[in-house]
């Protein structure tokens, strides 16, 4: 019994970490795309960004795809970690909530923001301007409420659902913290100006989900 909990745990640790670099993997790709769609949308300059996405497309569609499944298996690392905190239902499951709403719209935001490589052409940059501003708006959006649902109030819930069963003291603060950045990306996303704010949930939450994976790779009933 206890090594098939080990073998759970396991596993659940593993999915963490894979996602997780998945992600990063995926954001190493944007990165050198050189196009930014939440600086665009800042600075209302479309039209410039638009002409970017010819030379992107295929790094942005590879970036997608690591992201698609960096989603997914953190995803599936988050269901299994709730599953280890059966003392504490309730944050356990707002936890399960928080992800089983989230990856989908993850998804689809990742979906919205690389459409806009796949269907406008050069030729129609002009006529496509309000199409691809609000695209790109909803997508972005979507974006970063998913992120902060995945890696910001999920690993607030299980640092408090794992408190004493699985989730060390040192982490459990972890979890609070990237909670509480969870709160400042939504203040990003109301605030225009304020975009940036998003993005530093992004080394608190993914650090928390290679870390718990590494304390659940290594923890031994």
């Amino acid at each position: 019994m206890e090594q098939m909990k080990n073998n759970f745990k396991s596993s659940a640790g593993m999915f963490a970490i894979a996602g997780t670099l998945s992600m990063i993997i995926g954001a190493v790709l944007w990165g050198s795309t050189g196009t930014d769609l939440w600086a665009t949308l800042a600075t209302n300059d479309m039209k410039n960004y638009l002409t970017k996405l010819p030379e992107a497309k295929t790094f942005l569609v590879l970036n997608t795809c690591f992201w698609v499944l960096g989603v997914l298996l953190m995803g599936v690392a988050i269901q299994l970690m709730s599953k280890l905190s059966r003392e504490n239902i309730i944050p356990a499951t707002l936890a399960r909530v928080v992800v089983n709403a989230a990856v989908p719209v993850a998804i689809v935001s990742f979906v919205l923001m690389v459409s806009l490589a796949i269907t406008i052409s050069s030729d129609n940059i002009q006529n496509s301007l309000l199409f691809a501003t609000n695209i790109g708006w909803i997508g972005a959006r979507l974006d970063d409420i998913a992120t902060l649902s995945i890696i910001g109030f999920a690993p607030l819930f299980l640092s408090i659902s794992g408190h004493n069963i699985w989730i060390p003291a040192w982490l459990r603060v972890w979890g609070f913290f990237a909670g509480l950045m969870g709160l400042l990306a939504i203040y990003g996303i109301l605030v225009p100006d304020a975009y940036f704010l998003s993005f530093t949930i992004l080394p608190v939450g993914l650090g928390w989900m290679i870390a718990s994976g590494v304390v659940l790779i290594k923890s031994k009933d």
